[in-house]
């Protein structure tokens, strides 16, 4: 590296320069360069150039340049060139908003980072893999490219070293505010500020840090603090051309927050004024989510045909290019716009792709891990424990077994003899309780691993391995399964926030506990969605049992700490379990729960506070097996099957 030139490129980064004064440096810095220069930093600079071409607009002078790093990279070999070289193509794709293509690039710069020997190369690196794979909703390697991105800045102490540790901080927020883990992600913001006022590197980061603040008090339903938040942002940032890029997305939830409190008129001002920003800045993504927010404006106003019309378009368009948890969300805003118009057959059919989107995003490998890293974080002190008891257990056992041989060998008087009895008991009674304490803590982490911590139920992987038991020994004779969602539960938190979500949550799992008997099973199966399985469950008396259950969920409003009475309905399926006495070759388990989750959202598109039960099945199954497997609407039309709807109580 040229250290004179490496010592003013730094320099370059902590000022406050606009791009395009950023890409006039750096040009003149390459003009005095010579083929001498050694290419680490020839790599730098015009990396930095290529990255300042692509933030101007100018995608095709980026990547000709960018072309040029890739072959001296390769040219050299070193394995921190092909870092820096890799690394910036995948940043200028996402600067393009082209985020599939940045994430099939990753492998590319992984590999020779491993190799990399330059902290801050690795830093950099690390800490955009894992921007890309927090977008793409793979927490679990984001987290392990931002441990190696912290290792990284940790062995540095120069004037980036306070910025990079800020970078780390927000990028760690926002995978606890991706978890709904809100309190955890203000306290990563507050280290962040601490650390920026201290190195005085507000201009830097402040509007990102208020964003993020804003976006969970949006989360957690404290609209008026987010509202102000956003408006004093988008006054300090809307003259800045360091943060013009901000602004649409900004005028974008200013929008949002209007459509959830109901002032459309002024959402309809401030979404058009973000869309012309959006659109002078080539911002696909924010015109796209503009363009639905005021196409759902329209539908709340009562003009359904273009509103809709708007908002599917960008649906069509989401579907393949965006993350799957953010086209999850579109969905179900665009059901409920289609609710709203009436439109329920269609809405049934998106409310499904919803759920079939969300049962991806809750069933995938990743949120296993994610989840399992997450407990084990949480229970390290258990582990502790645990391990502290197993090593007491070991030694008190080596010490009655010595005392066993001490007995043997100064057995010299009864009073020796008793004293040694004496202590031996006492051991004995130390190890007993050990080994019970282990005991303990090993059955309570087991129960843990099949429990819901929030309202202590058995959980979907306790209640899987039971079905998947129940199916392999034919033990299921006349059972029955009721799957139930709470309605409007996405309302009850934005207007209450998400502690009086759980709230809600908790009672509910309260009431369906105290209406069910001891064998049946009471399960949380995610989110607002509970499953209940019943034992010996006379078909004929199935009926009666969900018409109680509605009325139990709905009779009385719940009771919260700090929101008052918020009253509550909730929307179900139920169906025997063997269905129509089918064999688990003609109907498993999951093809039964299926079924009856197609009932519920027959339900939920019918009206909620409801329950669609499938009685009987009225021709042979091998008939009536596509037909269920697409449509259940056009199976009870037809007399496939029998279906009947029980209507819950008016919440008070």
């Amino acid at each position: 590296m040229d250290d004179a030139i490496e010592q003013q490129l730094d320099t370059m980064l902590n000022s406050n320069l606009s791009e395009a004064e950023m890409g006039e440096q750096l040009t003149a810095i390459i003009a005095e360069m010579s083929a001498d220069t050694p290419v680490m930093t020839q790599v730098r600079v015009k990396s930095y150039l290529a990255m300042s071409h692509a933030y101007e607009g100018d995608i095709e002078q980026a990547y000709a340049l960018l072309d040029e790093v890739d072959d001296l990279a390769q040219n050299s070999g070193y394995a921190d060139a092909l870092t820096e070289a890799a690394a910036t193509r995948i940043l200028i794709k996402t600067i393009e908003g082209k985020l599939t293509e940045a994430y099939t690039l990753i492998n590319t710069a992984i590999l020779p980072a491993a190799s990399a020997t330059l902290p801050r190369v690795r830093y950099f690196a690390h800490n955009l893999i894992a921007s890309v794979y927090t977008q793409k909703n793979q927490t679990e390697r984001a987290l392990e490219h931002l441990i190696q991105a912290s290792d990284a800045v940790n062995e540095t102490n120069t004037a980036r070293t306070p910025v990079r540790r800020i970078y780390l901080k927000l990028r760690i927020s926002e995978i606890y505010t991706q978890q709904t883990q809100y309190e955890q992600a203000l306290q990563q913001l507050n280290e962040a500020e601490e650390t920026m006022r201290s190195a005085n590197l507000e201009t830097t980061f402040a509007p990102e840090i208020q964003f993020q603040r804003a976006y969970i008090a949006t989360e957690k339903g404290d609209f008026d603090r987010a509202f102000d938040l956003y408006e004093e942002l988008e006054n300090s940032i809307k003259d800045d051309p360091l943060w013009a890029g901000m602004q649409p997305t900004v005028l974008n939830n200013l929008g949002d927050l209007a459509i959830r409190t109901q002032r459309f008129e002024s959402g309809i001002a401030t979404l058009e004024q973000a869309l012309v920003i959006a659109e002078q800045q080539n911002n696909t993504i924010t015109e796209q989510i503009i363009r639905f927010n005021l196409g759902f404006i329209q539908v709340h106003l009562g003009n359904h045909d273009a509103g809709l019309e708007t908002m599917q378009n960008v649906v069509n368009q989401a579907r393949g290019e965006w993350v799957d948890r953010e086209v999850e969300a579109l969905l179900g805003e665009y059901a409920e716009a289609l609710a709203m118009a009436d439109r329920y057959q269609l809405a049934y059919e998106v409310l499904r792709e919803q759920r079939d989107l969300r049962e991806t995003v809750f069933n995938t490998e990743m949120q296993k891990n994610v989840t399992e890293l997450q407990n084990l974080y949480e229970s390290k002190d258990k582990a502790q424990q645990i391990e502290l008891l197993e090593q007491q257990n070991d030694l008190n056992a080596q010490m009655l077994q010595n005392e066993r041989q001490q007995q043997l060998i100064l057995a010299l008087g009864i009073i020796v003899a008793l004293l040694f009895s004496v202590l031996a008991f006492y051991l004995y009674r130390a190890a007993r309780r050990s080994n019970l304490a282990l005991k303990d803590a090993n059955r309570r982490l087991a129960d843990q691993s099949v429990r819901d911590p929030l309202t202590g139920l058995l959980n979907r992987r306790a209640m899987q391995q039971e079905l998947q038991r129940q199916e392999k020994e034919g033990s299921a004779q006349s059972d029955a399964m009721i799957l139930i969602d709470i309605d409007h539960f996405k309302r009850i938190n934005d207007k209450f926030g998400h502690a009086a979500g759980d709230e809600v949550i908790i009672e509910v799992a309260k009431r369906l506990q105290a209406i069910c008997r001891d064998n049946d099973k009471v399960i949380r199966w995610g989110g607002e969605e509970f499953l209940i399985y019943l034992t010996n469950a006379e078909p004929d008396a199935l009926p009666r049992f969900v018409t109680r259950l509605l009325a139990t969920i709905a009779e009385e409003p719940v009771t919260t700490k700090n929101s008052g009475d918020i009253a509550i309905t909730a929307t179900a399926g139920f169906i025997s379990y063997p269905f129509a006495n089918l064999s688990h070759a003609q109907m498993d388990w999951e093809a039964t729960l299926m079924l009856v989750d197609k009932a519920l959202y027959a339900g939920k598109v019918h009206g909620r506070n409801q329950a669609w039960g499938i009685m009987q099945l009225n021709v042979a199954h091998e008939h009536a097996e596509a037909i269920l497997d697409n449509d259940l609407a056009e199976a009870i039309e037809q007399n496939i099957v029998t279906a009947i709807t029980l209507h819950g109580p008016q919440a008070r």
